[in-house]
């Protein structure tokens, strides 16, 4: 009997992005206004990744926000907003079994923002730009073995190659475009992202 790779590899997305969001929520102790803030930041990209993606295909001014978001707010918050993303946005651009690796995709673009912060503390929007336009690359190499898993038989190396070719030119795009949407406005992104986490960590002593 041929093993039902479809299956087990929707499962195998559905699963980690299951455990990686029970483990984010429990390590994040989000506050009500963290909360907040991760449900505005999820609809804006969830929003701007479902319009232009219709029309601009995979020029998408989405991912550059969900790097920064956990460049500034720490892996659980970059995690959750990246993985909401395409949950959310696929209501409207079509929801399958390539949902869950979609997520995982995205919430590790979130994630490898708070990395980037730990590791250079200092990094400002060039070195973003840069995470970004490499992660137009990295999420479809990914993707690809989503793919390259379902559709392909058999499964080796060179069959992987041929997919991961076929989809370069559209993960050009997409690169490029984080590249560009990062470069004009990553800086300014970065500057009103930092401004809400000083009034989100703000505390108010109550009178004595």
């Amino acid at each position: 009997m041929k093993a039902n790779w479809s299956l087990y590899t929707t499962l195998i997305g559905f699963f980690s992005v299951g455990l990686l969001i029970w483990v984010a929520e429990k390590r994040g102790g989000f506050t009500p206004r963290q909360v907040s803030l991760i449900a505005v930041l999820t609809t804006l990209c969830a929003a701007g990744r479902a319009v232009t993606g219709t029309g601009l295909l995979f020029l998408q001014p989405t991912m550059f926000l969900v790097e920064i978001t956990g460049f500034v707010y720490g892996a659980c918050v970059g995690f959750f907003v990246g993985a909401m993303t395409p949950l959310i946005s696929n209501f409207f651009m079509g929801q399958g079994p390539w949902t869950p690796w979609q997520m995982l995709c995205w919430g590790m673009v979130g994630v490898s923002g708070a990395v980037l912060k730990a590791l250079f503390p200092t990094a400002g929007n060039k070195t973003l730009t840069v995470i970004c336009f490499l992660w137009g690359y990295l999420y479809g190499a990914f993707m690809d073995i989503w793919q390259w898993s379902v559709f392909m038989r058999p499964l080796t190396i060179k069959t992987y190659f041929l997919v991961w070719v076929a989809g370069f030119s559209f993960d050009s795009l997409r690169a490029i475009g984080n590249l560009l949407c990062c470069a004009i406005l990553g800086h300014q992104t970065l500057k009103i992202l930092e401004y809400f986490r000083k009034k989100i960590d703000v505390q108010y002593l109550e009178e004595l």
